[in-house]
């Protein structure tokens, strides 16, 4: 036998899901936190890579002073230091190609990211309004049943049933945008997890 349902069971998940906003509140400024701690890796990345391309362009200069000289036999100079100059070199260049596509890979996650935090606030809004909604549905409700049992004039019950009808209405629309805000967040979520694997895709083994 199912057990009966009753208006305290609904003032219940009222209060259950306000409890919920809070916390996907207390998230959200978690996941702002994290994305400033990624906003500012990106712009170390980028400071990095250009420090490392100065270094590079230094690094060509000297391989063609030494190119130069090491077709003097009388220069101290060998083939292996102009050889191990040019893979230098070249593992620099592989290196900031890669770390630019894994750059570029961070930062959109991180915009994305910040994308994400919004719709999570307007889904928190969405879902506040609709606890609140859900309070005034059940305690209308209740006034309305208990004017019922007291044989309240026909005209006085009406005009109860009117309000009822009303605050019925606006939890409808509430319940509605909500619906709207969590598939809005699910799709942005979803397009975060595809950047997750992109950036994955840009990780290479250099140093």
């Amino acid at each position: 036998m199912s057990p009966i349902i009753t208006h305290e069971d609904e003032l219940i998940l009222a209060k259950t899901e306000r409890e919920l906003v809070s916390q996907f509140k207390k998230l959200a400024k978690a996941q702002s936190a994290l994305i400033g701690s990624q906003k500012k890796y990106a712009e170390n990345l980028t400071r990095t890579n250009n420090v490392r391309d100065m270094l590079n362009r230094t690094f060509r200069d000297v391989l063609k002073q030494m190119e130069t000289l090491v077709r003097e036999r009388r220069s101290n100079i060998k083939d292996e230091e102009v050889k191990l100059f040019k893979e230098i070199i070249q593992k620099n260049d592989d290196y900031i190609k890669a770390n630019n596509t894994y750059l570029n890979a961070i930062k959109d996650l991180a915009v994305q990211k910040e994308y994400l935090v919004q719709k999570k606030e307007e889904f928190v809004e969405a879902l506040a309004e609709v606890a609140d909604r859900r309070s005034g549905v059940i305690k209308k409700a209740l006034e309305v049943e208990k004017a019922k049992n007291k044989l309240i004039d026909g005209d006085k019950l009406n005009i109860l049933d009117q309000q009822l009808n009303d605050v019925q209405r606006d939890f409808d629309r509430a319940r509605d945008i909500l619906l709207k805000k969590i598939h809005q967040f699910i799709e942005v979520r979803n397009e975060i997890n595809s950047l997750w694997i992109k950036l994955k895709d840009t990780i290479v083994e250099l140093s």
